[in-house]
């Protein structure tokens, strides 16, 4: 079977929300009930890039979404990311537990009007389990 990896949609919620979430296997996760998330307005499409590597005998896994958007995000706690893929496909960046995942944005003053004035924002975080998927 053929999947599309395109990220259409970013959500995002304070990790204490995340409270009670359990790993269903080594790759996907179960979460809490309830769930608030917080859409975030995008330009398509976002760019998720899951990367692994070995660390002294043990694996490191990373995970990288940057995004374009025209919202300012002022409040920069602790906070989890969703990622919809167009298969309707959910990937979770972020957990109730340390490390938690870091944000940046880079905002764009161009000389030209025509030019881009989004918002881009880097979310990076890297865990010793595998980036999950969320069952739904």
């Amino acid at each position: 079977m053929k999947l599309i990896k395109i990220v259409t949609a970013v959500e995002r919620t304070p990790v204490q929300n995340l409270m009670g979430m359990v790993r269903a296997d080594r790759t996907s996760v179960v979460l809490p009930a309830r769930v608030e998330w917080q859409p975030i307005e995008i330009k398509p499409h976002a760019a998720l890039v899951i990367t692994d590597k070995q660390e002294d005998k043990n694996t490191v896994w990373s995970a990288k979404l940057t995004f374009k958007t025209c919202e300012t995000i002022a409040d920069r706690g602790h906070y989890a990311y969703r990622c919809r893929l167009k298969n309707g496909q959910y990937r979770l960046i972020g957990a109730d537990e340390r490390p938690f995942p870091v944000l940046s944005v880079s905002e764009t003053m161009p000389e030209n009007v025509t030019d881009n004035q989004l918002n881009e924002v880097t979310v990076s975080w890297s865990s010793p389990r595998f980036i999950p998927s969320v069952c739904e």
